[in-house]
């Protein structure tokens, strides 16, 4: 069996290739959505975290993150993949918003109980207590 290290060094021997992909369905029983900060973030100055334990074939298209307290939200970048962004988040407590979408044209905005700690550290994992079965 190949590694995938070693398949990626076959076809980017290629060049450009183009790929066909299928969304499929994912399943985290029992697993909350967790935001997971990533390596790079630097409180204050720069936020990046990937969501993970997605469940269901919806795509996050738009993620916001809000202060707790007086609600001030700022819409964030995806960066590369999976991973969202934001030069100068706002500061405290942080509330996120993530904008799911399906291949009907549905849009619905999910809300996390559990907020992103004011001192949040890169490498950390954060609990949103939520889960999204659709």
């Amino acid at each position: 069996m190949a590694r995938i290290s070693d398949a990626a060094a076959t076809l980017s021997s290629y060049g450009v290739v183009d790929i066909k992909y299928r969304r499929v369905s994912c399943n985290y029983s029992h697993e909350n959505i967790t935001i997971k900060i990533h390596k790079g973030s630097s409180n204050p100055n720069y936020l990046a975290f990937v969501i993970e334990n997605q469940q269901g074939k919806r795509d996050i298209t738009a993620v916001q993150i809000c202060e707790t307290q007086n609600f001030v939200c700022k819409l964030l970048s995806r960066s590369f993949g999976t991973v969202w962004t934001a030069n100068s988040p706002p500061s405290g407590p942080l509330s996120v918003r993530m904008l799911f979408s399906d291949e009907h044209g549905k849009d619905e905005w999910v809300v996390p109980v559990n907020n992103i700690p004011q001192d949040w550290k890169a490498g950390a994992s954060y609990d949103s207590g939520v889960q999204v079965n659709q």
